[in-house]
């Protein structure tokens, strides 16, 4: 698995994975889409293409991107276990949080 959120930390690459979203989309449309130049859109693709996120297919004189999503599922996958561990945690001190007496049952000394 490449290293997904070193190269998803700059917010340009991000920008064009929502752009990919929906499907195939060409450099044009991703240009039109993110508000980026023409320039940074091929280079962030290249980075993108080049570590798996990202597939080319050419049609004729177009060539259309989309995501390829192996990699984005086993980060995901990987964030999973966290999550887990947060919402058990959590849970955890919800639980202890009302078994404790609040403030009005104390007793003052």
């Amino acid at each position: 698995m490449p290293d997904v959120f070193r190269l998803l930390a700059p917010p340009s690459r991000r920008h064009l994975l929502e752009a990919l979203r929906d499907g195939e989309r060409s450099v044009h449309d991703l240009v039109e889409r993110t508000r980026m130049s023409q320039p940074s859109v091929s280079k962030q693709l290249r980075i993108l293409r080049e570590s798996g996120l990202v597939s080319l297919r050419s049609e004729g004189r177009h060539h259309l991107y989309s995501i390829r999503g192996r990699s984005l599922r086993e980060a995901s996958e990987w964030l999973s276990y966290y999550e887990r561990f947060w919402e058990g945690g959590l849970k955890r001190m919800d639980e202890a949080l009302q078994r404790e007496p609040g403030p009005r049952a104390r007793r003052k000394p």
